[in-house]
């Protein structure tokens, strides 16, 4: 985990369509913004079925990024 600017960053994996469905239902839920990032210029919302698709297809590094500490609901998507 990474905190910067009062943003949690945490890398992950989505190597499934069933994680990825899993995931988005559990991003669906969180407070405040959760976006899907690759990278320094792609952003995806998390909350967005198809954007994380979309980033477990074309991107090599995931990386969730939270306004709040979300580890705990999310750590089974954590890369190791």
């Amino acid at each position: 985990m990474i905190t910067c600017n009062k943003r949690y960053l945490y890398k992950i994996n989505l190597d499934t369509a069933a994680q990825v469905t899993e995931f988005n239902r559990i991003a669906s839920k969180c407070d405040g913004d959760v976006f899907l990032v690759s990278g320094t210029e792609m952003k995806l919302d998390a909350k967005s079925f198809l954007g994380a698709h979309l980033a477990r297809i074309a991107w090599n590094d995931i990386w969730l990024e939270t306004e709040k500490d979300h580890y705990e609901v999310f750590k089974q998507f954590m890369a190791e």
